[in-house]
């Protein structure tokens, strides 16, 4: 399948910064399955968070038929690819259309893997499906919402690549209870963090944001108006709390990983550490709501924690 992993991998560069700086980091035995399962996750969340001029049940609609291309058990994914190939029209933006045009080639890569990935695969897609389609209509009033919303959108990715690790290596069943006990901490953390710095960039040019307004007692045209900033940086640092509370989870699913993916867990140590910095950096800074770039850390920081992801991310997740 090497013409549909060289498109998997050039396509994976233009739909996603971070993961296609980290993803080649990964072990062989683990490189193309997350890729190509990354991309199909992609698809569905194209459908869900980058589409114009589709009504909500069309939406789901549209959604279901994404993960019906990935069932073992479909017997005409064909005529699921036609409808999605169909509306990539209405997805926003070049390259993620261009990914929507072309589900068949990526189909194609997924299709060559073994079939226990395959059904590992299926398998958390759907969760995640349901969750996104949730919420969909239904807002994030509290922060046990935003919880359940960041476990379907993220979560799920890290029971994916959780249950990938185990099948794939030989770990002791103490270690593979508490990745199972971790995992979702892992998958919240970089979400949150995520939601938390996209803010003013969710406001400005989103149907909704994902902070949850109704708790912490203030609207969203009062976040973000500079005259109450006092008030929204309480409820910046109220977010910032609350996904401090994920960095114990976090660092506890580090010290289990198994050694035999030295890729893996290099992986998992970049993403974090910078996500840990970027924490780090958004921390009382009334930028994160009002500023004209999003808050990104420093190019000299980024480098160091390329060059020693481990020490970074103990280091950072010790000082946050």
């Amino acid at each position: 399948m090497e013409d549909e992993i060289k498109f998997c991998s050039n396509i994976l560069d233009k739909v996603s910064r971070s993961f296609a700086l980290t993803i080649p980091m990964l072990d062989d035995k683990l490189y193309k399955p997350v890729m190509i399962t990354y991309l199909q996750d992609r698809l569905l969340d194209n459908f869900e968070d980058e589409i114009d001029e589709i009504d909500l049940g069309k939406r789901k609609y549209l959604m279901n038929r994404v993960v019906s291309i990935f069932d073992s058990d479909n017997s005409h994914p064909q005529a699921d690819i036609e409808v999605i190939k169909n509306h990539a029209c209405h997805i926003k933006g070049a390259s993620l259309r261009k990914l929507t045009e072309n589900v068949d080639i990526v189909y194609k890569a997924f299709s060559n893997l073994n079939k226990t990935t395959k059904s590992l695969s299926y398998k958390w897609m759907k969760e995640m499906n349901k969750g996104m389609k949730k919420y969909l209509n239904k807002e994030i009033r509290s922060f046990s919402n935003l919880d359940e919303y960041c476990y379907y959108v993220a979560g799920t990715v890290g029971g994916l690549l959780t249950e990938l690790i185990i099948t794939k290596s030989n770990i002791s069943s103490e270690k593979e209870e508490k990745l199972l006990a971790n995992y979702k901490d892992a998958g919240l953390f970089l979400q949150k963090v995520n939601i938390i710095r996209d803010i003013k960039q969710d406001i400005d040019n989103r149907e909704k944001n994902f902070w949850p307004l109704e708790e912490l007692k203030i609207t969203e045209k009062e976040l973000s108006d500079p005259v109450n900033k006092d008030r929204a940086l309480k409820c910046l640092d109220n977010m910032i709390s609350n996904v401090e509370a994920n960095i114990e989870g976090l660092v506890e699913y580090m010290d289990n990983l198994p050694v035999c993916f030295p890729g893996y867990r290099k992986f998992f140590l970049v993403n974090n550490a910078l996500g840990l910095a970027t924490l780090q950096k958004m921390k009382n800074n009334s930028r994160v709501l009002y500023g004209e770039k999003e808050v990104k850390v420093a190019k000299i920081k980024f480098l160091r924690i390329l060059m020693k992801p481990e020490k970074c991310f103990y280091k950072y997740s010790r000082d946050v």
